[in-house]
């Protein structure tokens, strides 16, 4: 079947390397054997072999120096069209695609190099693939780019991503690296060739101003997942993230208003996708103070504080992540008694929030308890609730409480700090033998 897509006109656009050849019905025309099998093809004749020559035709004509680059195009395009399982991805990687895609990265032509992001990808999807992209076009004879774009795969879109003013570059790229940092793995193999450095010389250029195209917002949504993987499963992972001003550009780009982040061109799910991955960095990096302190010079925890309320629940779930680790600190402590306590109390009285959350919030809670002042401010907002102050401090919540019953406190504080005495106070009851 050649196409079913009209573009007006009476045009048809025939499929991706779809080549049409009229054969005879007799033996000797249809004999596979002859001497001549590859006659007929051009040298630009980008085409779909069979079998074991599926991939191999196709890398021969990306590594030829003499094709036009509309022709680099559509055999790109055939080889991420052809790889969407695994046993066409190890076909192709066993075939080399690797090494001519990422020599492709650095084509004088902008459209090939956003098919080459592409490709790789695909192949970032396997282990197979991953493992040839520290090597990348190193072993290439025959390259028509610059010398300079021999080598690993990694440097090459980390350039790409600083250096090309395309957008559909940028993009695809940002992708790339999101496929590869999918698997811990890859997420090393990016920290170790410093292209974690490079992404974030790229955010702090553009955060915290919001992405004005489809294009670069679903650039940052990709960098910000690979950030988000290198610094949970990668060693030393967060070391080129501290020290740039990256931490305060997020913090930047969270506190923007909600009807400014409605603007973002993606869809809604893509928007909230976004801050929930921003948030997501903030927390991962918060497991070391020198993630913390960035955030807290930056204020990040009142603007964090403000998704304690979004609508959507793994954003409120990553919020309070985030001022957990943020409240490791002494003025983290205190930041959180300042301009969260209100917000924890809502979500911890909130049957219908998860259960991961509601324990991170307890936490959250007794870590900032280490402060008397929140320990104390806690207990007045929520003396009714008995359950919880059980559920978060025990017994010693009688510590909290008792200044409540002062006689300078109106009557109503002292009636419900006197029930929770009592609970704490009351023995519990013992039943009886049930054995009859």
């Amino acid at each position: 079947m050649a196409a079913a897509d009209t573009t007006g006109a009476g045009t048809v656009l025939p499929l991706q390397a779809y080549q049409r050849h009229i054969t005879s019905d007799f033996l000797a025309d249809r004999y596979p054997y002859l001497e001549d099998i590859r006659g007929h093809l051009k040298e630009d004749d980008v085409s779909m072999a069979f079998g074991d020559r599926l991939f191999p035709r196709l890398v021969e004509q990306l590594k030829s120096p003499t094709i036009a680059p509309e022709k680099l195009i559509e055999a790109l395009r055939t080889v991420v069209d052809l790889c969407a399982n695994q046993e066409n991805k190890s076909q192709a990687i066993a075939s080399d695609v690797v090494a001519a895609a990422t020599d492709l990265l650095m084509h004088d032509h902008v459209p090939v190099r956003r098919e080459a992001a592409r490709v790789i990808t695909s192949m970032a999807l396997m282990i197979g693939g991953r493992s040839l992209m520290p090597v990348g076009s190193a072993n290439l004879t025959q390259r028509f780019t610059s010398a300079m774009a021999s080598g690993a795969t990694m440097p090459r879109l980390a350039k790409l991503l600083l250096s090309c003013n395309d957008q559909l570059v940028k993009m695809h790229v940002a992708e790339a690296l999101r496929s590869v940092t999918q698997f811990r793995d890859g997420c090393q193999q990016v920290v170790d060739h410093e292209t974690v450095k490079a992404v974030a010389q790229y955010l702090c250029a553009t955060l915290p101003n919001l992405p004005p195209t489809v294009e670069l917002a679903q650039c940052l949504l990709h960098l910000l997942y690979t950030l988000g993987a290198v610094t949970m499963y990668a060693k030393d992972g967060m070391r080129d993230l501290f020290g740039v001003g990256l931490i305060a550009k997020i913090v930047g780009f969270l506190g923007h208003l909600p009807k400014d982040h409605a603007q973002n061109p993606l869809s809604p799910e893509a928007a909230t996708d976004t801050l929930r991955q921003a948030l997501r960095v903030l927390w991962h990096t918060g497991n070391d103070p020198r993630g913390r302190l960035e955030a807290h010079g930056a204020d990040g925890v009142r603007v964090v504080t403000n998704y304690l309320k979004h609508t959507d629940p793994k954003v409120r779930e990553a919020a309070v992540c985030a001022l957990n680790v943020a409240s490791l600190e002494t003025q983290g402590k205190k930041d959180v008694l300042r301009y969260s306590i209100g917000g924890l109390g809502e979500l911890l009285h909130n049957d219908k929030e998860t259960p991961y959350l509601h324990e991170t919030s307890i936490q959250l809670c007794r870590c900032a308890s280490e402060l008397p002042a929140f320990r104390f401010s806690f207990a007045r907002l929520n003396l009714r609730s008995i359950w919880l102050l059980e559920k978060i401090y025990g017994t010693p919540s009688l510590a909290a409480v008792s200044p409540l019953l002062n006689p300078r406190e109106n009557l109503e504080t002292r009636i419900e700090a006197a029930k929770v005495v009592r609970h704490f106070l009351r023995p519990p009851s013992i039943e009886g033998d049930k054995i009859r």
